[in-house]
């Protein structure tokens, strides 16, 4: 029940996590200013399935620092339909939303697996959780630079978009830096 009841903050409804039946994508809904919430129980209330991921933000307010939630994507949330048999436009209509984002005048459906991958990859907060497709003691291959087709073998993660490698030179190990665009993840 607790997971349910903040995955209802998170605006995650529980259809979210199931397939989409036959004729359903996923759209973006553009929201009134910090209205996300609102919008998400309003157009809940209609039926719409909707998802809103959230990520942890520390703010600072009058020399205290506060650990809460936000949108990921501020301004926005995520409805699940089918266009054809959904009565899209009163989407418009709702308090909390601005507009549905639309092509002319049709809805402009979000590429498939999208908003998947990001209801996959949030916990039972509703929290989305990046996870580095790179992690150590991955085998890696360099793209370009002198070692070029080289292995190597991740030793660590470097904040600033680089990372260690550990490779095989001459019959010993060696260490080096590289940027995360010079290698490719070896299968």
């Amino acid at each position: 029940m607790e997971s349910s009841l903040s995955q209802k903050a998170a605006g995650v409804s529980e259809a979210a996590f199931d397939g989409p039946p036959d004729g359903e994508c996923w759209f973006a809904a553009m929201t009134q200013p910090q209205r996300e919430g609102v919008a998400v129980d309003n157009l809940r209330r209609q039926g719409f399935c909707t998802f809103s991921p959230l990520e942890r933000v520390t703010r600072r307010h009058a020399r205290k620092t506060i650990a809460t939630t936000a949108p990921v994507f501020r301004g926005y949330v995520f409805v699940r339909m089918d266009p054809l048999r959904a009565r899209w436009r009163s989407i418009n209509g709702t308090l909390g939303v601005r507009s549905l984002v639309t092509n002319g005048d049709s809805p402009l459906a979000i590429r498939p697996g999208i908003v998947e991958t990001l209801v996959a990859s949030t916990d039972a907060d509703g929290i989305l959780e990046f996870v580095d497709p790179l992690q150590p003691g991955m085998t890696v291959r360099l793209r370009a630079g002198p070692f070029a087709e080289q292995l190597g073998v991740i030793e660590r993660l470097d904040g600033r978009n680089r990372l260690v490698l550990l490779m095989s030179l001459m019959g010993s190990q060696v260490r080096t830096g590289v940027s995360r665009d010079m290698i490719l993840k070896v299968a």
